[in-house]
This record gives C-alpha cells, structure tokens and sequence, in this order.
C-alpha cells in the first residue's frame, strides 16, 4: 500500500488528509467519499510500502471471500483456502500472524522430535535387550548349578550367596517391570505405537524372569538346614 497526502479544498479553506490507498486515484475517491464537497487539488506520494489499515484488509479480505464463493464449494481455490479466511480473520483482530502452514511447520517439527525420542527409546530398549540376554545366559548357568545342588549336599555359605544373588536379581526384574509399566501408560494413548509395543514385551520378559528367580529363592529357601 501507499500512503498520499491529499490537499483539498472545503469551504473555501484549504485541509489535507494523509491517506493509504493502492493508487492515487484511489486515494482522491477515499477523500471524496469522506468530503462530498471537497475539491481535490494536489495529491502528493509520501510513502510506500505502508500497511493497510484493518477495515482495508477486511474489505479485500471479504472480496476474496466472494470471489472464491463464486467458484462453487467444489472448486480446487475453495478446497485450498478452508481454514485460511478464519486465520485471517483472526489476524486482523489479534494483530497476529497466525498462518496453517506455519501449524502444518510446526506439527511436523513435532513428528520428527518424536521420531527421535522414539529412535532413542528404540536404542535403550536394544541395549536394555543385551544386557537382559547376557543376565539370561548367567540365569541359565546359575539355574544348571543350582538343579545339580539340589542332588547334593549344599555348602551352607555357596546356598547364601545363591539365595542372594537370584533374590537381587529378582528385585532388579521387578523394578525392571515398573520401569517398563511407566513406559506402557505413558503410551497407553496409542496403543499402536512402537513404545508401547515394547514396553509390553519388556514387562512380560521381566515377569517372568522375576518369577523365575523367586522360585529358584524359594528352592534355595527349602534346601536351608534345619535348626535342631
């Protein structure tokens, strides 16, 4: 827009308004519909580049609204403005700059900031998977030794340090199972999502594991000599 300042004259005296218009001859229509009796007598260019004022950006703003009207609901330029003239609308009165594809930036922002804390729980869950495979392997030994005691006579101090090593193992699972609990609500929203798919598995792994490990306790509990 431009801004003109127009010098007229009314009543035998001379006035001048500083008007914003795109053209001069629009300039000198403004001031002839303020001044009916005004008698235009210079117009002078005194800026460019100037903001509308708002009741001129609702005015075209209402003009492109009926142009796209014209087109029909079906139109290519109606389909691609739904949801612009309230952004619009909404900016004049706010003095805002809202835009949808600054929320279409910004919602995919999002997406990948949430890939990310999904590629980052992917890699804990991974590590997390190794170290639960090489305790499994130690299970798995731990468990041989243990069966092959039980068909034994079982140094009281190797029965101690057995009885603590599955029981802390055990406790180790079952916070494992809370840790994993948290994860599984904090996705319970989206239960298609792959946090929660591996939240599930990791806590029925810990389960079991922890059940396991209670059991060989309570083995190594019932092999406890008796007090006389």
């Amino acid at each position: 827009m431009n801004s003109y300042k127009v010098t007229y004259l009314l009543n035998g005296e001379e006035h001048y308004d500083h008007i914003t218009e795109r053209t001069e001859k629009a300039a000198q229509k403004r001031v002839k519909g303020i001044y009916k009796d005004a008698e235009i007598t210079d117009t002078e260019l005194t800026s460019t580049d100037v903001s509308a004022t708002k009741e001129q950006e609702r005015e075209t703003l209402e003009k492109i609204k009926e142009m796209i009207a014209e087109l029909g609901p079906q139109s290519y330029l109606a389909t691609a403005f739904e949801g612009c003239f309230e952004d619009a609308e909404q900016n004049i009165e706010d003095d805002a700059a809202y835009s949808m594809k600054a929320r279409l930036e910004i919602q995919a922002q999002r997406a990948i900031e949430r890939g990310h804390e999904v590629d980052r729980l992917k890699a804990d869950i991974a590590a997390a998977q190794s170290k639960i495979e090489i305790l499994q392997s130690q299970f798995d030994f731990a468990s041989q030794h243990i069966k092959k005691l039980e068909r034994q006579q079982l140094p009281e101090e190797l029965r101690r340090d057995l009885w603590v090593m599955v029981t802390s193992e055990a406790e180790a699972s079952r916070a494992r199972m809370a840790e994993a609990a948290d994860k599984m609500a904090a996705g319970a929203d989206n239960p298609g999502c792959v946090l929660f798919k591996e939240s599930v598995a990791r806590y029925r792994a810990e389960k079991t594991r922890a059940e396991e490990m209670e059991q060989r306790a309570n083995a190594l509990d019932a092999l406890e000599p008796k007090s006389e």
